[in-house]
Protein backbone atom coordinates (compact mmCIF):
# COMPACT_ATOMS: atom_id res chain seq x y z
CA UNK A 1 0.00 0.00 0.00
CA UNK A 2 2.31 2.68 -1.28
CA UNK A 3 -0.18 5.48 -0.58
CA UNK A 4 -0.11 4.79 3.18
CA UNK A 5 3.53 5.75 3.52
CA UNK A 6 3.01 8.84 1.36
CA UNK A 7 -0.03 9.81 3.41
CA UNK A 8 1.94 9.54 6.66
CA UNK A 9 4.75 11.70 5.29
CA UNK A 10 2.28 14.27 3.96
CA UNK A 11 0.44 14.51 7.26
CA UNK A 12 3.69 15.01 9.15
CA UNK A 13 4.65 17.92 6.91
CA UNK A 14 1.24 19.57 6.61
CA UNK A 15 0.13 19.25 10.23
CA UNK A 16 3.50 19.75 11.86
CA UNK A 17 3.16 16.63 13.99
CA UNK A 18 5.57 13.79 14.62
CA UNK A 19 5.65 10.61 12.56
CA UNK A 20 5.16 8.61 15.77
CA UNK A 21 1.87 10.41 16.48
CA UNK A 22 0.63 9.85 12.92
CA UNK A 23 1.56 6.16 12.94
CA UNK A 24 -0.13 5.72 16.32
CA UNK A 25 -3.28 7.36 14.93
CA UNK A 26 -3.23 5.05 11.89
CA UNK A 27 -2.81 1.99 14.10
CA UNK A 28 -5.73 3.04 16.30
CA UNK A 29 -7.90 3.61 13.22
CA UNK A 30 -7.11 0.20 11.73
CA UNK A 31 -7.79 -1.60 15.02
CA UNK A 32 -11.09 0.26 15.31
CA UNK A 33 -11.98 -0.87 11.78
CA UNK A 34 -11.22 -4.50 12.63
CA UNK A 35 -13.46 -4.32 15.70
CA UNK A 36 -16.23 -2.84 13.54
CA UNK A 37 -15.82 -5.81 11.21
CA UNK A 38 -16.34 -8.20 14.14
CA UNK A 39 -12.80 -9.17 15.09
CA UNK A 40 -12.02 -9.54 18.81
CA UNK A 41 -9.07 -10.43 20.95
CA UNK A 42 -5.66 -8.78 21.16
CA UNK A 43 -5.42 -6.88 17.88
CA UNK A 44 -1.96 -5.81 16.72
CA UNK A 45 -1.04 -3.53 13.82
CA UNK A 46 2.39 -3.60 12.22
CA UNK A 47 3.39 -0.93 9.71
CA UNK A 48 6.26 -1.58 7.31
CA UNK A 49 7.41 1.90 6.36
CA UNK A 50 9.97 0.59 3.86
CA UNK A 51 7.33 -1.33 1.90
CA UNK A 52 4.73 1.37 2.66
CA UNK A 53 2.40 -1.40 3.82
CA UNK A 54 0.63 -2.54 6.97
CA UNK A 55 -0.74 -5.70 8.50
CA UNK A 56 -3.30 -6.36 11.20
CA UNK A 57 -3.22 -9.49 13.34
CA UNK A 58 -4.91 -11.31 16.17
CA UNK A 59 -2.36 -12.24 18.81
CA UNK A 60 -3.21 -15.75 20.04
CA UNK A 61 -1.73 -18.02 22.69
CA UNK A 62 -0.90 -21.63 21.81
CA UNK A 63 -2.87 -24.02 24.04
CA UNK A 64 -3.77 -27.72 24.02
CA UNK A 65 -7.51 -27.11 24.32
CA UNK A 66 -8.96 -23.98 22.76
CA UNK A 67 -11.70 -22.35 24.81
CA UNK A 68 -11.80 -18.95 23.07
CA UNK A 69 -10.80 -18.75 19.42
CA UNK A 70 -10.27 -14.99 19.64
CA UNK A 71 -7.39 -15.46 22.07
CA UNK A 72 -6.21 -19.05 21.65
CA UNK A 73 -4.97 -21.44 18.95
CA UNK A 74 -3.91 -25.11 18.81
CA UNK A 75 -0.29 -26.11 18.10
CA UNK A 76 -1.36 -27.71 14.83
CA UNK A 77 -3.07 -24.54 13.55
CA UNK A 78 -0.14 -22.44 14.77
CA UNK A 79 2.24 -24.49 12.59
CA UNK A 80 0.29 -23.48 9.48
CA UNK A 81 0.94 -19.81 10.29
CA UNK A 82 4.62 -19.86 11.14
CA UNK A 83 7.55 -21.89 9.87
CA UNK A 84 8.99 -22.10 13.36
CA UNK A 85 7.82 -24.74 15.76
CA UNK A 86 6.08 -23.11 18.68
CA UNK A 87 5.63 -24.39 22.23
CA UNK A 88 2.57 -24.37 24.44
CA UNK A 89 2.22 -20.93 26.04
CA UNK A 90 3.94 -19.07 23.22
CA UNK A 91 2.06 -16.57 21.08
CA UNK A 92 1.58 -16.20 17.33
CA UNK A 93 0.13 -13.47 15.12
CA UNK A 94 -2.79 -14.54 12.93
CA UNK A 95 -3.12 -12.36 9.85
CA UNK A 96 -6.41 -10.55 9.19
CA UNK A 97 -6.81 -9.69 5.53
CA UNK A 98 -7.26 -5.95 5.18
CA UNK A 99 -9.74 -6.49 2.35
CA UNK A 100 -12.04 -8.31 4.76
CA UNK A 101 -12.56 -5.17 6.84
CA UNK A 102 -15.13 -3.83 4.40
CA UNK A 103 -16.26 -0.32 3.52
CA UNK A 104 -17.97 0.45 6.81
CA UNK A 105 -14.91 -0.59 8.76
CA UNK A 106 -12.65 1.43 6.47
CA UNK A 107 -14.85 4.50 7.02
CA UNK A 108 -14.65 3.99 10.78
CA UNK A 109 -10.88 3.71 10.51
CA UNK A 110 -10.69 6.94 8.52
CA UNK A 111 -12.79 8.72 11.15
CA UNK A 112 -10.64 7.55 14.04
CA UNK A 113 -7.45 8.42 12.14
CA UNK A 114 -8.84 11.91 11.47
CA UNK A 115 -9.75 12.38 15.14
CA UNK A 116 -6.41 11.15 16.39
CA UNK A 117 -4.47 13.29 13.92
CA UNK A 118 -6.56 16.34 14.85
CA UNK A 119 -5.81 15.62 18.50
CA UNK A 120 -2.09 15.26 17.77
CA UNK A 121 -2.13 18.44 15.70
CA UNK A 122 -3.74 20.40 18.52
CA UNK A 123 -1.20 19.04 21.01
CA UNK A 124 1.64 20.03 18.67
CA UNK A 125 0.19 23.56 18.39
CA UNK A 126 -0.25 23.72 22.16
CA UNK A 127 3.38 22.72 22.75
CA UNK A 128 4.60 25.18 20.10
CA UNK A 129 2.81 28.18 21.57
CA UNK A 130 3.47 27.11 25.15
CA UNK A 131 7.17 27.56 24.36
CA UNK A 132 6.35 31.05 23.09
CA UNK A 133 4.65 32.17 26.31
CA UNK A 134 6.23 35.50 27.21
CA UNK A 135 6.78 36.57 23.60
CA UNK A 136 5.00 39.26 21.59
CA UNK A 137 2.83 38.19 18.67
CA UNK A 138 0.88 40.02 15.96
CA UNK A 139 -2.59 39.18 14.75
CA UNK A 140 -5.76 40.51 13.18
CA UNK A 141 -9.04 41.19 14.97
CA UNK A 142 -11.37 38.48 13.67
CA UNK A 143 -14.37 38.93 15.94
CA UNK A 144 -15.54 41.16 18.80
CA UNK A 145 -17.57 39.09 21.25
CA UNK A 146 -20.54 40.37 23.24
CA UNK A 147 -18.50 40.46 26.43
CA UNK A 148 -15.91 42.62 24.57
CA UNK A 149 -13.33 39.82 24.42
CA UNK A 150 -11.50 39.89 21.10
CA UNK A 151 -10.91 36.88 18.87
CA UNK A 152 -7.54 37.36 17.17
CA UNK A 153 -6.49 35.50 14.04
CA UNK A 154 -2.90 34.38 14.63
CA UNK A 155 -2.71 32.15 11.55
CA UNK A 156 -2.57 28.55 12.74
CA UNK A 157 -4.48 29.22 15.96
CA UNK A 158 -6.97 31.64 17.48
CA UNK A 159 -5.87 34.14 20.09
CA UNK A 160 -8.18 35.60 22.73
CA UNK A 161 -7.63 39.10 24.09
CA UNK A 162 -9.95 39.21 27.13
CA UNK A 163 -11.57 42.51 28.04
CA UNK A 164 -9.59 42.68 31.29
CA UNK A 165 -6.33 42.34 29.32
CA UNK A 166 -7.17 45.25 26.98
CA UNK A 167 -5.88 48.76 27.56
CA UNK A 168 -8.80 50.85 28.85
CA UNK A 169 -10.42 53.16 26.29
CA UNK A 170 -8.71 51.39 23.38
CA UNK A 171 -11.13 50.86 20.51
CA UNK A 172 -10.86 47.92 18.13
CA UNK A 173 -12.42 47.24 14.75
CA UNK A 174 -12.57 44.10 12.66
CA UNK A 175 -9.42 43.73 10.61
CA UNK A 176 -7.28 45.84 12.96
CA UNK A 177 -3.72 44.59 13.26
CA UNK A 178 -2.58 44.45 16.88
CA UNK A 179 0.37 43.26 18.91
CA UNK A 180 0.01 41.54 22.26
CA UNK A 181 1.90 39.57 24.88
CA UNK A 182 1.39 35.78 24.96
CA UNK A 183 0.17 35.31 28.51
CA UNK A 184 -0.99 31.67 28.42
CA UNK A 185 -2.37 28.91 26.18
CA UNK A 186 -5.36 26.74 27.09
CA UNK A 187 -7.58 24.06 25.63
CA UNK A 188 -10.66 25.11 27.62
CA UNK A 189 -11.36 28.84 27.65
CA UNK A 190 -14.25 28.39 30.12
CA UNK A 191 -11.77 27.00 32.62
CA UNK A 192 -9.53 30.02 32.08
CA UNK A 193 -12.30 32.62 32.30
CA UNK A 194 -14.38 31.43 35.22
CA UNK A 195 -16.13 34.77 35.72
CA UNK A 196 -18.56 36.14 33.15
CA UNK A 197 -19.46 34.75 29.77
CA UNK A 198 -16.79 32.69 28.06
CA UNK A 199 -18.45 31.49 24.85
CA UNK A 200 -16.08 31.88 21.91
CA UNK A 201 -18.08 30.31 19.12
CA UNK A 202 -16.94 27.45 16.95
CA UNK A 203 -13.21 28.12 17.06
CA UNK A 204 -11.13 25.03 17.70
CA UNK A 205 -8.63 24.84 20.56
CA UNK A 206 -6.00 25.48 21.65
CA UNK A 207 -6.52 29.16 22.45
CA UNK A 208 -3.64 31.59 22.93
CA UNK A 209 -4.47 34.00 25.77
CA UNK A 210 -3.14 37.47 25.02
CA UNK A 211 -2.53 40.60 27.07
CA UNK A 212 -1.81 44.25 26.35
CA UNK A 213 -1.86 45.25 30.02
CA UNK A 214 0.79 42.90 31.42
CA UNK A 215 3.95 44.67 32.70
CA UNK A 216 6.07 42.25 30.66
CA UNK A 217 4.39 43.49 27.46
CA UNK A 218 6.07 46.85 28.04
CA UNK A 219 9.34 45.10 28.91
CA UNK A 220 9.25 43.08 25.68
CA UNK A 221 8.49 46.19 23.62
CA UNK A 222 11.55 47.87 25.11
CA UNK A 223 13.67 44.84 24.20
CA UNK A 224 12.49 45.21 20.62
CA UNK A 225 12.84 48.99 20.29
CA UNK A 226 15.95 49.71 22.37
CA UNK A 227 19.25 48.14 21.18
CA UNK A 228 20.99 48.44 24.56
CA UNK A 229 18.18 46.48 26.20
CA UNK A 230 18.17 43.86 23.43
CA UNK A 231 21.95 43.48 23.77
CA UNK A 232 21.62 43.24 27.58
CA UNK A 233 23.81 46.27 28.13
CA UNK A 234 20.86 47.83 29.95
CA UNK A 235 18.80 45.63 32.27
CA UNK A 236 15.14 46.22 33.05
CA UNK A 237 14.90 45.51 36.77
CA UNK A 238 11.25 46.26 37.41
CA UNK A 239 8.12 47.44 35.58
CA UNK A 240 4.91 48.90 37.04
CA UNK A 241 1.92 49.88 34.92
CA UNK A 242 -1.47 51.51 35.13
CA UNK A 243 -2.34 50.42 31.57
CA UNK A 244 -3.06 53.26 29.17
CA UNK A 245 -2.33 55.88 31.81
CA UNK A 246 1.15 55.68 33.26
CA UNK A 247 4.09 53.35 33.73
CA UNK A 248 7.37 53.39 35.60
CA UNK A 249 10.38 51.33 34.58
CA UNK A 250 13.52 50.88 36.70
CA UNK A 251 16.67 50.18 34.68
CA UNK A 252 20.31 49.55 35.47
CA UNK A 253 23.63 48.86 33.76
CA UNK A 254 27.11 47.62 34.59
CA UNK A 255 28.59 49.69 31.77
CA UNK A 256 30.03 52.93 33.17
CA UNK A 257 29.82 54.75 29.84
CA UNK A 258 26.07 54.11 29.43
CA UNK A 259 23.29 56.20 30.93
CA UNK A 260 20.59 53.51 31.19
CA UNK A 261 17.66 55.91 31.48
CA UNK A 262 18.93 58.08 28.63
CA UNK A 263 19.50 55.04 26.42
CA UNK A 264 15.87 54.00 26.92
CA UNK A 265 14.42 57.44 26.31
CA UNK A 266 16.56 58.36 23.30
CA UNK A 267 17.27 61.78 21.81
CA UNK A 268 14.14 63.89 22.33
CA UNK A 269 12.27 60.72 23.30
CA UNK A 270 12.89 59.03 19.95
CA UNK A 271 13.14 55.53 21.47
CA UNK A 272 10.35 55.68 24.02
CA UNK A 273 7.80 57.43 21.79
CA UNK A 274 7.11 54.41 19.50
CA UNK A 275 6.44 52.35 22.62
CA UNK A 276 4.09 55.01 24.00
CA UNK A 277 2.18 55.03 20.71
CA UNK A 278 1.88 51.23 20.83
CA UNK A 279 0.40 51.58 24.33
CA UNK A 280 -2.15 54.24 23.34
CA UNK A 281 -0.19 57.16 24.73
CA UNK A 282 0.71 55.58 28.10
CA UNK A 283 3.16 57.92 29.84
CA UNK A 284 6.39 56.02 30.55
CA UNK A 285 8.91 57.20 33.15
CA UNK A 286 12.37 55.66 33.25
CA UNK A 287 14.30 55.74 36.52
CA UNK A 288 17.67 54.39 37.66
CA UNK A 289 17.45 51.25 39.75
CA UNK A 290 18.94 51.01 43.24
CA UNK A 291 18.95 48.19 45.80
CA UNK A 292 18.11 50.76 48.50
CA UNK A 293 14.32 50.41 48.75
CA UNK A 294 13.80 53.81 50.38
CA UNK A 295 15.87 55.52 47.69
CA UNK A 296 14.10 53.57 44.94
CA UNK A 297 10.75 54.79 46.22
CA UNK A 298 12.04 58.36 46.32
CA UNK A 299 13.08 58.11 42.67
CA UNK A 300 9.86 56.38 41.70
CA UNK A 301 7.72 59.18 43.17
CA UNK A 302 9.06 61.51 40.47
CA UNK A 303 8.15 64.16 39.43
CA UNK A 304 7.46 64.99 43.09
CA UNK A 305 10.37 66.30 45.15
CA UNK A 306 11.17 64.01 48.09
CA UNK A 307 12.80 65.45 51.20
CA UNK A 308 13.24 62.29 53.21
CA UNK A 309 12.53 58.53 52.98
CA UNK A 310 12.93 55.77 55.51
CA UNK A 311 12.04 52.10 55.31
CA UNK A 312 10.78 50.26 58.38
CA UNK A 313 8.85 47.18 59.48
CA UNK A 314 5.39 47.70 60.87
CA UNK A 315 3.92 45.85 63.86
CA UNK A 316 3.10 42.89 61.61
CA UNK A 317 6.68 42.67 60.38
CA UNK A 318 5.77 44.01 56.92
CA UNK A 319 8.09 46.41 55.11
CA UNK A 320 6.83 49.97 54.60
CA UNK A 321 8.42 53.23 53.48
CA UNK A 322 7.76 56.62 55.03
CA UNK A 323 8.18 59.53 52.63
CA UNK A 324 8.30 63.22 53.47
CA UNK A 325 7.51 65.77 50.75
CA UNK A 326 7.03 69.56 50.67
CA UNK A 327 3.45 70.60 51.46
CA UNK A 328 2.85 71.77 47.91
CA UNK A 329 4.13 68.45 46.51
CA UNK A 330 1.77 66.11 48.37
CA UNK A 331 -0.86 65.81 45.64
CA UNK A 332 1.87 65.45 43.01
CA UNK A 333 3.53 62.64 44.99
CA UNK A 334 0.25 60.78 45.43
CA UNK A 335 -0.85 61.44 41.85
CA UNK A 336 -4.32 61.58 40.37
CA UNK A 337 -6.43 58.86 41.97
CA UNK A 338 -3.28 57.67 43.77
CA UNK A 339 -1.62 56.46 40.57
CA UNK A 340 1.88 57.81 41.30
CA UNK A 341 2.05 56.28 44.79
CA UNK A 342 0.65 52.97 43.58
CA UNK A 343 3.18 52.71 40.79
CA UNK A 344 6.06 53.52 43.15
CA UNK A 345 4.89 50.75 45.49
CA UNK A 346 4.53 48.24 42.60
CA UNK A 347 7.96 49.14 41.25
CA UNK A 348 9.60 48.43 44.62
CA UNK A 349 7.81 45.09 44.66
CA UNK A 350 8.37 44.00 48.23
CA UNK A 351 6.71 47.00 49.84
CA UNK A 352 3.30 46.64 51.46
CA UNK A 353 2.63 50.36 51.48
CA UNK A 354 4.03 53.86 51.27
CA UNK A 355 3.18 56.54 53.85
CA UNK A 356 3.49 59.98 52.26
CA UNK A 357 3.60 62.82 54.79
CA UNK A 358 3.62 66.60 54.30
CA UNK A 359 6.70 68.39 55.61
CA UNK A 360 4.63 70.49 58.03
CA UNK A 361 2.99 67.39 59.54
CA UNK A 362 6.35 65.66 59.81
CA UNK A 363 7.76 68.63 61.77
CA UNK A 364 4.79 68.53 64.15
CA UNK A 365 5.39 64.83 64.73
CA UNK A 366 9.06 65.53 65.45
CA UNK A 367 8.13 68.30 67.92
CA UNK A 368 5.72 66.00 69.76
CA UNK A 369 8.30 63.24 69.90
CA UNK A 370 10.86 65.73 71.22
CA UNK A 371 8.47 66.90 73.97
CA UNK A 372 7.74 63.31 74.97
CA UNK A 373 11.44 62.60 75.16
CA UNK A 374 12.13 65.54 77.51
CA UNK A 375 9.31 64.52 79.83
Amino acid sequence: MESLGKTIEMLCKEKGISKEDVIEAVKTGIINAAKKAGYRGNLVVKIDEDRKDFGIFQEKEIVENVENTDYQITPKNAETITDEKKKIGEKVLVDIKAAELGRIAAKAAAQVIHEKITEAERKALFDYYKDKTGDIISGTVKQILRNSDLVIDLGRVIGILPKEEQIPREKYNLGNRIRAYIYDIVFDYKQYKKKGKSRIGDYSPPYVILSRTHPKFLKKLMEIEIPEVAEELVEIKSVAREPGIRAKVAVDTKEEHIDPAGACIGVKGSRIMPIRRELSGEKIEIIRWTEDIAELVARALSPAKVLRTESYEDEDGELRVEVVVPDDQLSLAIGKHGVNARLASKLAGQIVGIDIIKESDFKKIQELESMDATE
